[in-house]
């Protein structure tokens, strides 16, 4: 729960190691930059709410969904979904890749 607004959120905890520190920080600059330049939300990129660190570990707030993909597929007995649905996903997925190049 983000303390400062009330609302629930999904968090990354990316840890205090010199190995993940340079990573975190390009992750963290690309995220805001698909942020600022989307901002109708409309090419289905996940949105960083906010970021901060504690006790030297960088934490990133995102908006959170109501289900992962796995969770997903199990609601649908690992049958597989229909072409309809396939079709969404495949439209959205297309999207953001091109919103991404």
């Amino acid at each position: 729960k983000d303390h400062k607004t009330q609302e629930i959120v999904a968090v990354k905890i990316i840890r205090n190691k010199l190995k993940f520190k340079h990573q975190a920080g390009v992750e963290l600059n690309i995220l805001m930059h698909l942020r600022d330049n989307d901002p109708e939300d409309a090419k289905n990129i996940i949105r960083i709410k906010d970021h901060c660190e504690f006790r030297s570990h960088l934490l990133i707030s995102f908006e959170l969904f109501s289900v992962n993909l796995y969770e997903f597929i199990k609601m649908y007995d690992y049958q597989g979904f229909d072409y309809g649905l396939i079709r969404r996903f495949a439209i959205q997925l297309l999207s953001a890749l091109k919103y991404l190049k």
